[in-house]
C-alpha cells in the first residue's frame, strides 16, 4: 500500500476516534477532573479507540500489491465476537436477585415477612419497568470493553424511579483516600438529545458530591453540544441519601488497578494479525482463481485480444522474425500447497484468542457426537464457568449496593413508587442475595432424582421442590400442600375405616347400591 493511503487510513481512523471522543465536550470533562487531567483524557481517548476496534475490527497492514491490484481488507471482528458471546454467558440467563429477612427476622415476625415481600416486589417492579435485564447485558458488554461502567439510580416524582448505566466515555468519579469503595464525587454526562450540529445537541450534567459534613449534595445543568450552558436545572441542594446514588462495576485488574482493564486490549493483536493471514490468503486465491497465460516465441498480433469464453477459437501463428522459434502457449496454476500450513496457523491463533477469555473454540467438527448431556457440556464450558464466577465476585456486590440504594431511595421519596406498589413500605433489616444463573441446560432428570432423594431424607423441603421445579408462589405451594394434606388424611380415613370392617371400603355412592341390591327381592322391589 502507498504512503499516500496509509495516510489518508490513519486520518480517518484518528477523526473516528475523535467524534467518539467529542461526545463530551472537552471543556466539561475537563472542568470536573481532579488531578492529572491529560491522564484522564488520554484513558478516554484510548477508550474511544477500543470502542472503535470492537465496532470496525482492529487495523492490520495489507502485503504490498505493487499497484496491480487492491489487496483485501475485510477484519474479522474476534474481539467483538468473544466480547457478545462473554456477556451473554455472563447475563443472557439473569440473575435471581432477592431481599430477604436479616437473620431469623423473617422466621419469627409475620409482619417483617410483609414487608419483604412488598421490598421484593418493589425491586421487582422498577427493574422490569427499566428493563434492567436488557441493560444488564449492555452494561456488561460496556464495561468488557471500556474497563468500566457505572449504574446510577435516579428518584423524581413525575418519571419515578430510573436505573441508567453509563459508559466509561460518560461519566468521571473520585473516591476516598484509603478506601476506594467509597465514591465521594461522581459526575455524569447524559446525552439527552444526539445531533451532528453541536447547537442541536443537548448533554445533561448530574454532579454528586458527597462533603466532610457526611451530606450528598446534587447539582444538575443541560448544556449544548459545544459544552456552553443552557440550563441550571437543579442548583446545588443536599438529598436525602447518605451515600451517593451509583454504583462503579470495574473490569478485572490487579490490585491497585482501581480504573479496570479492557478485553480488547487483550484480543487486539490475535485479531490484527488474524485479518493479516486471512486477507493474505484471500489475495492469493483471488490471484489463483485466474491463472496466468503465457505465449513463447508467437506473433504478437496474433495473440492480442484473444477471447477467453468457453469453446473459444484462437488462430495464432509464430513469430517469423525468428531464426528457430519454439511457439508454445499455456497456462500458470498456483497449487495453493500452503493452505493446509495456513489453516494450522489460523486455526492456532483463533484458538490462543479465546482462551485469553477462557472461551472454548467450538465448531461443529469438533464437536460432533461428543455432546451427549448437560455435564458433557458444562466440562466444555468449564472455564468460562470459572472466569464468570470469578467476573461476579466484583458484580454481585455492586448490583447490591445498586438495588440498597433503589430500597433506601424508595423508603426516603416514597412518593416516587407510588405508581410501582400498593403497600407502604415499612422499615425492616434486610439483606440482598445476588445468585448467578447459567445458561447452560441441565440433565434435569438426574437433578430432579437428586432433588427428590433429599427430599424423602428430609433434607430438603417439599416447598423448596415444588418452588424449584414447578415454578410455583409461596401462595401456590401453600395451597398445593394444604390440598396434599387434605388428600392423605382421606386415604388415612379409609384405612382405618377398612381394617374396622375387616375388609377395603367401598366408596359410599357404591356402598349404597350394593345395600339396595341385597334388600331387594331380586324382582327390582325392596322387601320390608
Amino acid at each position: 500500500m502507498s504512503d499516500e493511503i496509509k495516510a489518508v487510513n490513519e486520518q480517518r481512523n484518528s477523526t473516528e476516534v475523535i467524534k467518539a471522543y467529542n461526545r463530551i465536550p472537552y471543556g466539561l470533562l475537563n472542568a470536573e477532573i481532579e488531578g492529572s487531567a491529560k491522564d484522564t483524557l488520554d484513558e478516554f481517548t484510548q477508550i474511544c479507540e477500543y470502542y472503535r476496534i470492537y465496532k470496525d475490527g482492529a487495523k492490520f497492514s495489507v502485503e504490498g500489491s505493487n499497484g496491480d491490484y487492491v489487496p483485501a481488507t475485510l477484519r474479522y471482528k474476534m474481539a467483538k465476537s468473544l466480547i457478545d458471546k462473554e456477556a451473554r454467558f455472563l447475563f443472557a440467563e439473569p440473575p435471581t436477585i432477592q431481599v430477604e429477612a436479616k437473620g431469623d427476622l423473617g422466621k419469627t415476625s409475620e409482619e417483617a415477612a410483609k414487608s419483604i415481600t412488598v421490598l421484593n416486589d418493589l425491586v421487582k417492579t422498577v427493574l422490569d419497568s427499566n428493563m434492567f435485564e436488557e441493560q444488564l447485558i449492555k452494561a456488561a458488554k460496556d464495561c468488557f470493553i471500556g474497563k468500566r461502567v457505572a449504574g446510577l439510580v435516579n428518584f423524581n416524582e413525575d418519571d419515578g424511579v430510573t436505573v441508567t448505566f453509563l459508559p466509561a466515555t460518560q461519566f468521571v468519579y473520585d473516591t476516598k483516600m484509603g478506601n476506594p469503595n467509597v465514591i465521594t464525587k461522581f459526575v455524569a454526562f447524559i446525552i439527552v438529545r444526539d445531533s451532528l450540529t453541536l447547537s442541536d445537541k443537548r448533554i445533561f450534567k448530574k454532579k454528586f458530591v458527597l462533603k466532610d459534613d457526611g451530606v450528598v449534595y446534587l447539582e444538575e445543568t443541560l448544556f449544548d453540544g459545544a459544552g456552553a450552558l443552557i440550563e441550571e436545572v437543579t442548583t446545588e441542594q443536599p438529598i436525602k441519601l447518605d451515600t451517593i446514588p451509583v454504583a462503579v462495576f470495574v473490569n478485572d485488574g490487579l490490585t491497585g488497578e482501581d480504573k479496570g482493564e479492557s478485553e480488547i486490549e487483550i484480543l487486539k493483536d490475535y485479531e490484527s494479525y488474524y485479518s493479516k493471514l486471512a486477507n493474505a490468503d484471500t489475495d492469493a486465491e483471488r490471484k489463483s482463481m485466474n491463472p496466468v497465460k503465457y505465449a513463447v516465441d508467437m506473433e504478437p498480433n496474433s495473440t492480442k485480444d484473444l477471447s477467453t469464453a468457453a469453446g473459444a477459437f484462437w488462430d495464432l501463428g509464430s513469430d517469423q522474425n525468428l531464426d528457430h522459434p519454439t511457439p508454445q502457449v499455456g497456462m500458470l496454476e498456483p497449487n495453493m500447497s500452503y493452505s493446509e500450513a495456513l489453516k494450522t496457523t489460523l486455526d492456532r491463533i483463533k484458538t490462543v484468542g479465546y482462551e485469553q477469555v477462557d472461551m472454548p473454540n467450538i465448531t461443529l467438527e469438533s464437536m460432533t457426537g461428543a455432546i451427549t448431556s448437560g455435564k458433557a457440556l458444562k466440562a466444555v464450558y468449564w472455564p468460562l464457568i470459572v472466569r464468570c464466577k470469578e467476573k461476579m465476585k466484583m458484580w454481585a456486590p455492586q448490583l447490591r449496593r445498586l438495588i440498597d440504594v433503589l430500597i433506601q431511595g424508595a423508603m426516603q421519596y416514597p412518593n416516587t413508587v407510588v405508581d410501582y406498589l400498593n403497600d407502604t413500605i415499612v422499615p425492616v433489616a434486610y439483606e440482598i442475595s445476588i445468585e448467578q444463573n447459567s445458561s447452560l441446560p441441565e440433565d434435569e432428570i438426574e437433578e430432579k432424582q437428586q432433588d427428590l432423594s433429599e427430599v424423602n431424607s428430609q433434607v430438603k423441603s417439599r416447598k423448596s421442590y415444588m418452588q424449584k421445579w414447578f415454578g410455583l408462589t409461596d401462595d401456590e405451594v401453600n395451597e398445593e400442600l394444604e390440598q396434599m394434606a387434605k388428600e392423605r388424611q382421606v386415604l388415612e380415613d379409609s384405612a382405618l375405616l377398612g381394617g374396622a370392617m375387616g375388609g377395603d371400603v367401598v366408596p359410599y355412592p357404591d356402598a349404597e347400591d350394593n345395600a339396595l341390591e341385597s334388600a331387594s327381592d331380586g324382582s327390582g322391589n325392596v322387601s320390608e
